[in-house]
């Protein structure tokens, strides 16, 4: 089974703060994280650590962990540059895995390139302020910790959608619209969905935006098969009404007892009744020759009974934009539905087999596919070859694959 982890974030946003706590709050070891974030005052020298500690509290009735975090900091802004060596010699400090290390330095990489693309300003020059303090380094720090501790750096992670909040926000340069900019920077390009979530006010923080984009997080709309082992609650610090302000961290197994994969595709479908079939099979043509995965045509009854089409393409997510657009100007579709769904697929390696036909040599691509203890479960030869051989040969089509499939059954088998 595959080990999986699920961030939930569509409820109450992320920060670093709630992704540490849910991390502790799943199981890692609490001593282990605050003696780490203890070591990050060594190398932010305004700054002094009074107290570290989780708490098991709740929120509306959940129970969750909070991190409590009592410090000064007398630096109200620091170069990211400064704040990039002094993080990065804390990490070495603590002989931190270079896995770990890497997800600290890239989350903060993140939020420094954010900010010094909002401000205009070099990535060796910006001034970072309300990231500059050592909460961020404790966040980064010690979520690093936890997550290497937990064993789950080299886990696949999803992500739900983001909540953002509402409203307007109030930092160092004034009132911005919620989400901040950093927010939209450091998402930006992400296959990550922002939402509004059920809490006014900020939800998401640029240093929980940059952890989870660095933890390669995969989106998802709903919760891909899993069989939940460890649940955690991070809590964050204001609560709402009616509902919890909890990050919610689920960690678990894929449920395929196979060696199948788990693949997020989308299922782009439209309906067409004005349309002939010649201009349906160059769609078909089109859509293949632009990296569609499948392409369906069915056949349909639909307003005033009249004979239609409903046409169905699987797209991967980067290529999504462009098939939309060949489908609907392929065949005058006003619109057209996309679904998010996931689909499970069995790993598939591709052999070339030799073969002599009317003493001629020829090779054939096959696709196949083994169950998890190696036996093979199907070979299928490559149309495209079988045909060019049928058309070499001048026989027919069926012969070929008849006698290409035979011999795979006489060497494989």
């Amino acid at each position: 089974m595959t080990k999986i982890v699920i961030i939930d974030s569509q409820i109450a946003g992320i920060s670093g703060d709630m992704l540490l706590s849910s991390l502790i709050d799943v199981g890692a070891n609490k001593k282990k994280v605050i003696d780490s974030i203890y070591a990050c005052q060594n190398y932010f020298k305004e700054a002094k650590i009074r107290n570290v500690d989780f708490l098991k509290t709740t929120s509306h009735g959940i129970s969750c962990t909070k991190f409590l975090f009592d410090y000064s900091d007398s630096a109200h802004s620091r170069a990211g540059s400064v704040v990039y060596k002094a993080i990065s010699a804390c990490s070495d400090s603590l002989h931190l895995s270079k896995v770990a290390k890497s997800f600290v330095l890239n989350s903060l990489k993140r939020i420094i390139l954010a900010e010094s693309k909002i401000h205009g300003s070099s990535y060796a020059s910006v001034q970072l302020h309300e990231v500059s303090t050592i909460d961020t380094a404790a966040d980064l720090i010690g979520t690093a910790v936890a997550l290497d501790n937990l064993n789950l750096l080299s886990r696949r992670f999803y992500s739900t959608d983001v909540a953002v909040g509402n409203g307007l926000l109030e930092f160092s340069h004034g009132f911005v619209p919620n989400p901040g900019n950093a927010i939209l920077e450091i998402l930006n390009g992400s296959n990550i969905l922002l939402v509004p979530g059920k809490l006014d006010g900020e939800l998401t923080t640029p240093t929980g935006a940059s952890m989870l984009i660095s933890l390669d997080s995969e989106h998802i709309s709903q919760y891909p098969p899993i069989i939940p082992e460890k649940i955690g609650n991070g809590g964050g610090q204001k609560e709402g009404r009616n509902v919890a302000n909890i990050l919610r961290v689920v960690i678990g197994n894929s449920n395929s007892e196979l060696d199948q994969d788990l693949e997020i595709i989308y299922e782009l479908e439209t309906n067409v009744d004005d349309v002939t079939g010649e201009v349906i099979g160059n769609m078909i043509d089109v859509l293949y020759e632009n990296n569609a995965k499948d392409v369906t045509v069915l056949h349909a009854i639909s307003k005033k009974s009249r004979p239609s089409f409903v046409i169905k393409v699987l797209s991967d997510k980067a290529s999504k934009d462009s098939l939309i657009q060949i489908l609907l100007s392929e065949t005058g579709s006003l619109g057209c539905r996309v679904n998010e769904i996931n689909r499970i697929i069995v790993p598939r390696s591709f052999i070339t087999l030799p073969i002599s036909i009317q003493n001629r040599k020829f090779e054939v691509k096959v696709k196949v596919s083994k169950s998890i203890n190696g036996s093979i479960n199907t070979m299928k030869p490559e149309s495209d070859d079988i045909k060019k051989i049928s058309r070499t040969l001048k026989m027919p089509y069926k012969k070929i694959y008849d006698t290409v499939h035979h011999e795979l059954i006489r060497k494989y088998k």
